[in-house]
């Protein structure tokens, strides 16, 4: 398929800009995943560098975001010395309320980190990680731009420890 130059400069501006940190003070990181000055906000870890959840004992609600059956469905989380399990937390198609989801999809916050860790090749990761709170709030990857369904993005909830 033959693209126009017009089409390939409008093509990288936009991914440019998506790629690109806002600095406005907010406690959201955005990071392009390299060492570039300005990807990130002062003192704000970058891809890789992201520390794990200590506590081996917790439940919370995890929402994802991805091209897949069960998205947009909360999912509650109960991770026991570090080992996680789910239940659908609502209604969905092909499931009920309180029925397990899939072992993929039970995956304990450091599952999430490490994830996110290791996206450092990706083409766009965005991570909300309040200041002062030991885990991320939402995160997404995109691994490519080129690619339309294989982004994929988690929002941390309801975190009650012990």
């Amino acid at each position: 398929m033959r693209t126009s130059t017009p089409r390939l400069l409008a093509a990288s501006l936009l991914t440019a800009l998506a790629l690109t940190g806002c600095g406005d003070g907010d406690d959201t990181a955005t990071d392009r995943g390299d060492d570039t000055p300005g990807g990130t906000p002062s003192g704000t870890p970058t891809v890789g560098t992201y520390p794990d959840f200590e506590p081996q004992d917790y439940a919370y609600t995890l929402l994802v975001t991805c091209y897949c059956p069960d998205a947009g469905v909360p999912i509650r989380v109960t991770v026991s010395e570090g080992e996680a399990e789910g239940v659908y937390a609502e209604k969905g198609s092909g499931f009920a309320k309180g029925d397990p989801v899939p072992d993929h999809r039970a995956q304990s916050i450091n599952d999430i980190i490490a994830e996110l860790n290791a996206a450092t090749e990706a083409e766009q990761v965005t991570v909300e990680w309040p200041e002062g709170q030991d885990y991320p709030s939402e995160v997404y990857i995109d691994e490519s731009s080129r690619i339309a369904d294989e982004e994929i993005g988690y929002t941390i909830s309801d975190v009650v420890v012990g």
